[in-house]
């Protein structure tokens, strides 16, 4: 019976979703948690307290200390640094865990670093980048999940934004797993506390008294090129045309006959030769084989060999322009 409640209920949560009377607060928090449901009269033992930890760490934040931290370490003249931070500013799938238009409304705060700014060597300390982008996900500072430098999750290299989606959710319920039993210590405190306040001395913000805001970012950087472009290959390198072609020619003709008796023979060798290269070139075209020289150059250079056989009678060509 349970299970069929739990059941329902899902389909009813996933259902409101796409409604127009669901909050926009609230529809985070959906995407959030996942695909998960909670089962009605809640679970047993460990269970409970893990679920609990996670779903509430997922909430929207009652205050700026209750909030995550996303890190972003990027080095200059990275393309894929700037896909990353296109994707968090704009996919639909990392919009739940960083708001970076809205930073009131975002679950976590957010901040980028450049890897050569010296001002922020003091972060990599225990942790030090090798990949870029890198992303860092910490705890809050009220200590509610424990230590707030602790690395969550650390992800070198950049990730579509469903997959990034799907590892953060996995290492922050991972982690709210091992660290449920401080939480509920950290909120059974926290209640007491509030209870022992009298009325109207409460903080309204529900801060707790040794909070202090988060260190302040550093300076921003500019905005990501938008839309993003994957950098163009490598051009290859041109090819000898023209008058170049023929002068190579010459030149493996004056090599050549250092070594051959005749000239004759130097320009049948050359004409076989040609033909050979030139139906090994159809067979790579035909395979997809990337070659050197274009069709218009070998075609030149077949051409300069042909005339040179048949019409030179037996004589040495002129000697190759010198260097």
């Amino acid at each position: 019976m349970n299970t069929f409640l739990a059941f329902v209920i899902g389909l009813c949560c996933v259902s409101q979703v796409d409604g127009r009377d669901v909050p926009l607060s609230a529809v985070a928090e959906i995407l959030r948690r996942g695909a998960m449901v909670e089962r009605v009269g809640g679970l047993r033992g460990g269970d409970e307290a893990e679920t609990e930890a996670f779903v509430e760490a997922v909430a929207p934040p009652a205050d700026d200390s209750h909030k995550w931290f996303f890190t972003l370490v990027v080095t200059r003249g990275c393309q894929w640094c700037e896909k990353m931070r296109f994707d968090f500013a704009n996919s639909a799938h990392l919009k739940p865990w960083v708001n970076i238009k809205e930073p009131k409304e975002s679950w976590a705060h957010w901040q980028v670093v450049q890897i050569e700014d010296q001002s922020q060597a003091w972060r990599w300390k225990n942790v030090r980048p090798t990949r870029f982008p890198t992303l860092i996900v910490q705890p809050p500072l009220n200590r509610s999940f424990g230590d707030p430098a602790t690395v969550v999750y650390l992800r070198q290299g950049y990730l579509e934004p469903e997959k990034l989606d799907a590892e953060i959710r996995a290492a922050i319920r991972e982690y709210t797993r091992k660290v449920a039993p401080q939480y509920r210590a950290w909120k059974a405190q926290r209640e007491r506390t509030l209870a022992r306040q009298a009325i109207g001395q409460a903080d309204a913000t529900g801060q707790t008294a040794d909070w202090r805001p988060p260190a302040p970012p550093p300076s921003p950087l500019p905005e990501p090129t938008i839309p993003f472009q994957v950098p163009p290959p490598v051009s290859p390198p041109l090819s000898p045309s023209g008058p170049a072609a023929d002068n190579l020619v010459l030149l493996l003709v004056a090599l050549l006959g250092k070594l051959m008796p005749s000239f004759q023979t130097i320009l049948l060798l050359l004409l076989a030769l040609s033909n050979v290269w030139m139906l090994y070139r159809d067979l790579a075209k035909q395979s997809g084989v990337r070659l050197l020289i274009d069709d218009q150059t070998a075609q030149r250079i077949v051409t300069v060999i042909q005339k040179a056989a048949g019409g030179s009678g037996g004589q040495p060509p002129p000697s190759p322009p010198s260097v």
